[in-house]
């Protein structure tokens, strides 16, 4: 029997995340902005510094290939140094001095660097600081002493845990796999558009052939403790939709693409949250069968707001649907309507 990861896309993380596919985080990010996405929907998202730790940690627990991924140093050259040889690593990863004279003036002219020296001058400047250039070139990160020793601290905190050291496993364990960051990748029609690819990564699929059981599980780090995950994170970033679109996703691979996992069913979604304020792991379950609702307010699927976002961009909307501009809007209406 082939295993689920058999059935993954296999692409360098890089060439995942630019495979053009509708995602979670693509939806998702309609979901909290509303139209206002829509014009920048596509655009790739800069990391921002926690998201860099959070893929660090992620690579320590879900990957065998760190020391393939990052480089522990805190030697960090000048900004204005960084500047041309970040330049550099995006043009050229030959050894430092390999790099052709005409490559090194491109850069420096580019970056504008100390634009009222003469060439030998600014050269010797960015030659000192070759190192971090070294280190790079491979197409490794950087990263910090702090960082690497916090977020080790916090994988031995989470593989210490009685509920997350049971599920974050490496190899094989009898009939059960644990397979990390596996990627899949469906066709979703629905009866008003056209054909689109929608893609998944998920962190951990825990496949017990036993018993017939698929868990996805996902790894979490947040700034607050992991106890208040829950009620600051959970619907702020509707993970909701993580969840749905995951295991619909995964049904459909299993239904059509590995027909030999039919019978297994998807058992309710995993995510475990862990802080670097406090290091404490805690896990959350949670069921994506039924709508998310909250009081009286049922929140919408991902389906709808797919939906409405191809609707937006085949119609090439200016406003949202529930504004006119042909006519007046009735303040009182919209006020009254729902927000979320």
């Amino acid at each position: 029997m082939k295993s689920l990861k058999d059935y993954s896309m296999n692409l360098p993380e890089q060439e995942y995340h630019d495979y053009p596919a509708w995602s979670y985080s693509m939806i998702a990010r309609y979901a909290k902005e509303g139209f206002s996405a829509i014009k920048t929907i596509h655009d790739k998202i800069e990391s921002t510094p926690s998201m860099k730790f959070g893929s660090l940690f992620d690579a320590i627990i879900t990957g065998d290939d760190f020391h393939d991924r990052y480089v522990v140093s805190d030697t960090v050259p000048p900004p204005a140094e960084k500047k041309v040889l970040d330049y550099l690593l995006s043009v050229t990863d030959v050894p430092f001095y390999d790099i052709p004279t005409d490559t090194m003036e491109e850069a420096i002219s580019s970056c504008q660097y100390q634009q009222k020296w003469k060439y030998p001058t600014q050269y010797e400047h960015i030659e000192s600081e070759r190192d971090y250039y070294e280190k790079r070139r491979g197409g490794r990160e950087v990263v910090s002493t702090a960082d690497y020793d916090d977020a080790t601290s916090m994988a031995e905190q989470l593989w210490s845990n009685p509920v997350s050291g049971e599920l974050f496993k490496r190899g094989d364990n009898g009939n059960v796999e644990y397979i990390y960051q596996s990627q899949f990748r469906v066709i979703y029609k629905d009866q008003f558009h056209d054909a689109v690819e929608i893609k998944i990564m998920p962190d951990l699929l825990i496949v017990n052939h036993d018993e017939k059981t698929v868990t996805p599980v996902d790894l979490k780090t947040s700034s607050m403790e992991g106890f208040d995950w829950w009620k600051e994170n959970f619907v702020k970033y509707r993970y909701d939709i993580q969840a749905e679109l995951y295991t619909d996703v995964m049904r459909v691979v299993m239904n059509q693409y590995a027909p030999e996992y039919k019978d297994y069913a998807i058992l309710p979604y995993i995510f475990t949250d862990i802080s670097r304020t406090d290091k404490v792991p805690v896990s959350y379950q949670y069921d994506p069968s039924e709508p998310l609702t909250i009081g009286e307010y049922q929140f919408k699927g991902w389906r709808q707001l797919l939906s409405e976002i191809l609707d937006y961009e085949k119609e090439n909307a200016v406003v949202p649907s529930n504004i006119k501009t042909t006519e007046l809007n009735d303040l009182r209406d919209l006020l009254n309507s729902p927000r979320r």
